[in-house]
């Protein structure tokens, strides 16, 4: 911001010509995936991940299990959700 005074001074305009001048969009992040398990390439299994304790699947299988919700209605909110950011994305661009 101080090079901008020092060479607003020198330059006319320059704050109307820095408006002007296509903003660059901020970086997205990438989707880290929160998954304990992945599929063994080799045995076509599922297994828990490279440094996933047993006790931490353990933690989130009875966190589950308490939560009261069945897998179907877990797939019917990802749905929903998936739904409601599509429709959220329609609106932001009309």
């Amino acid at each position: 911001m101080r090079i901008d005074g020092l060479a607003g001074a020198g330059i006319p305009y320059l704050s109307m010509m820095k408006k002007a001048l296509p903003k660059e969009e901020p970086k997205k992040k990438k989707f880290k995936s929160h998954r304990l398990t992945e599929i063994d390439p080799k045995t076509k299994k599922p297994r828990l991940k490279r440094g996933v304790s047993t006790e931490r699947a353990v933690e989130v299988l009875f966190m589950f299990e308490n939560a009261d919700v069945t897998p179907n209605q877990i797939e019917g909110m990802k749905q929903t959700i998936e739904n409601q950011r599509q429709r959220i994305l329609k609106l932001e661009d009309w």
